[in-house]
């Protein structure tokens, strides 16, 4: 089975194996296991990075299913090279892991992360540069992502998204720490 995904996040399990967390096109937010992804002869371990387009093979086993062959198709490499950027991203890619249910494949917000990324992607260098002159805010930034992200889902786009997801996101922390 062939699956596009973006790569959310990486959990560590065991010496060298990793789950996935993703978001896929065809089947929404899936937990997958990469065997030997941390081994330094792993060739798959470039292709699973966080905010990568991929598309892989999986089996299927008795708990997670795993994957056995991964392509990057985009690792957006103009977004990883901006630190705004990807703080904004990492913002999106950690709503995506707190607030979308596993199992519940959804168009609209498949084309909206795809979309959002890309455009982050396209305008990583602007980014930096606007963010350096004080010309634009990454905190306008996250809060038009959040409220668009809220709107696809179903709820209110002024809603507090701390208190939605009942946690406090990382990636915010750093927005407003670091990035100031």
């Amino acid at each position: 089975m062939r699956a596009p995904a973006i790569i959310l996040k990486k959990i560590p399990i065991r010496e060298y194996d990793e789950l996935i967390i993703c978001y896929t096109q065809n089947t929404g937010k899936q937990v997958y296991q990469a065997k030997s992804i941390l081994r330094p002869t792993s060739k798959q371990a470039g292709h699973l990075d966080v905010l990568n387009l991929v598309d892989f093979s999986l089996v299927h086993k008795n708990s997670h299913p795993i994957i056995t062959s991964a392509y990057c198709i985009d690792a957006f490499s103009q977004l990883k090279s901006s630190l705004p950027a990807m703080s904004v991203a990492y913002f999106l890619l950690e709503c995506f892991d707190k607030l979308v249910f596993e199992n519940e494949p959804d168009q609209k917000l498949w084309d909206f992360l795809v979309s959002q990324i890309k455009y982050y992607d396209e305008k990583a260098h602007m980014l930096t540069n606007l963010a350096h002159a004080r010309f634009v805010s990454i905190d306008t930034m996250i809060t038009a992502a959040r409220q668009e992200l809220l709107k696809i889902l179903g709820y209110d786009p002024g809603m507090p998204i701390e208190h939605l997801a009942n946690t406090q996101f990382k990636s915010l922390q750093f927005a407003r720490e670091v990035l100031r």
